[in-house]
């Protein structure tokens, strides 16, 4: 029950991560920059997410949709046989989409609907020691975020949203019969000759939440050339509950001739745990429930017009994952007790680099890098949430298909460093995960 506490801390707070899992390409443009974005987004209302300011001075009406596909790849190659055990990942798209609208020259609004948080992370059951941490972890969720920014100044522009956040999360875990202690005895399985990656239970949470987040930025023109903007994600509650479900998996194996049971050698094993899995038992399917506070993130950048055509840009970013540090995990069956968890975050930093290239009076040509810090720390680097350090490069290009239709398409190529993690929780840090992955990003704006 314990790995499974650890199985849904390490899943879910991957929700809101900038890091880790989490999707940062929230819009295609914006995507082929790097994401760099505070002081001049894009002109099709993704400044809803990435700066709310910039939707002061967007003149008329605009409607923008687009989708990230993402491809990940990567593994855990483990000390002692140096085996390689590969991810098995689908392509998962994410989408997004924006609409605003100028009421005047200075007061626009409008609204966002994005999903920064919808990967999965699937590994094999069979031959993978890390499945008994989990083997599958399938994230979604939505922000909904009506947002109004005012051109307070004609070099100052403000702008605040209110994101509305539905989520769901899906996790799966095995647990290991050796581990689980006999019922009635003060020793576990493995003493009475169990081997160790004995898969007795399949463990399956499923659980949605909701919550409220404020995202409010400013952009300051300096001069004709140089503007500096920023903006800022306040904390968000998200009150997650769900069920828990159980399910026995055979394992045919019996008892050994002269067990410390003093039982029949033909006695099957399945037989003595399938009470567990019973009403009142501590592996019976119940509800399960808990609160995470999220934490804040920001960014602050500049955008200096260098020639007619080149534009060069530049945003550094910081999630407080420092206020992530205790969960407290509320199982209603009795039997199975509470659990408070402290996880340890870092706050992490990233730093974006991006430019935009006016190649021609319908094309513009952009491309980026990025790198940033990750956020587990070294004892909790596990097969649901392996993420490190990641350099990322960008390339991309918006083509005026008609005087009032954009398309935008871009590239990311995200190489994360290789980290020492865990498969097993009671061994430590075994082996390293890898990872990389291709996005490939697509999307149309309409102005009215």
């Amino acid at each position: 029950m314990r790995r499974f506490a650890l199985l849904l801390c390490a899943g879910v707070p991957s929700l809101v991560a900038a890091q880790g899992f989490g999707v940062y390409e929230h819009n295609t443009c914006a995507m082929a920059r790097a994401g760099v974005a505070a002081a001049s987004p894009c002109a099709d209302g993704s400044g809803i997410f990435f700066s709310p300011a910039g939707l002061a001075g967007l003149s008329g009406t605009h409607f923008s949709v687009g989708v990230t596909l993402i491809g990940a790849q990567g593994g855990f190659t483990d000390d002692f046989l140096a085996k390689t055990t590969a991810l098995d990942n689908p392509l998962i798209p994410v989408p997004n989409a924006y609409f605003t609208h100028a009421f005047s020259p200075k007061l626009s609004a409008g609204v966002g609907v994005y999903a920064p948080y919808g990967l999965e992370t699937k590994w094999p059951t069979a031959g993978f020691e890390g499945r008994f941490v989990g083997y599958n972890t399938d994230l979604r969720s939505i922000y909904i975020q009506p947002t109004v920014a005012y051109q307070v100044h004609p070099r100052l522009k403000v702008g605040v949203g209110f994101a509305y956040i539905t989520s769901r999360v899906k996790l799966h875990q095995r647990e290991d019969l050796s581990q689980q202690g006999v019922p009635g005895r003060q020793f576990t399985f493995a003493a009475i000759g169990i081997p160790n990656g004995t898969d007795f239970a399949d463990a399956a949470l499923e659980a949605t939440g909701t919550g409220f987040a404020i995202n409010f930025g400013g952009i300051l023109k300096i001069n004709d050339k140089l503007s500096i903007g920023g903006h800022w994600l306040t904390r968000k509650t998200i009150d997650y509950s769900g069920t828990v479900v159980f399910t026995q998996v055979p394992t045919g194996l019996f008892l050994q001739p002269n067990n410390p049971l003093l039982l029949p050698p033909t006695t099957p094993v399945d037989a003595l745990v399938a009470p567990e899995f019973g009403a009142g038992g501590p592996l019976a399917s119940g509800n399960a429930k808990t609160s995470i506070t999220m934490p804040p993130q920001g960014s602050i950048g500049f955008a200096y017009k260098a020639t007619d055509k080149l534009t060069v840009m530049a945003d550094y970013q910081l999630v407080v994952w420092g206020w992530f540090n205790t969960l407290t995990i509320d199982f209603v069956n009795p039997a199975s007790p509470d659990i408070t968890l402290h996880p340890e975050n870092k706050d992490t930093h990233g730093f974006r680099f991006g430019g935009e290239y006016q190649y021609s009076p319908k094309i513009t040509l952009r491309g980026g890098y990025l790198f940033h810090t990750g956020s587990s720390p070294a004892q909790f680097v596990t097969p649901l949430l392996p993420e490190g350090a990641r350099n990322e490069f960008t390339i991309g290009a918006g083509i005026d298909l008609t005087p009032k239709l954009h398309a935008d398409v871009g590239y990311q190529y995200i190489k994360q460093s290789d980290r020492r993690g865990l498969v097993n929780t009671l061994a430590g840090n075994t082996g390293i995960f890898q990872f990389h992955a291709h996005l490939f990003g697509a999307g149309l704006a309409y102005t009215f």
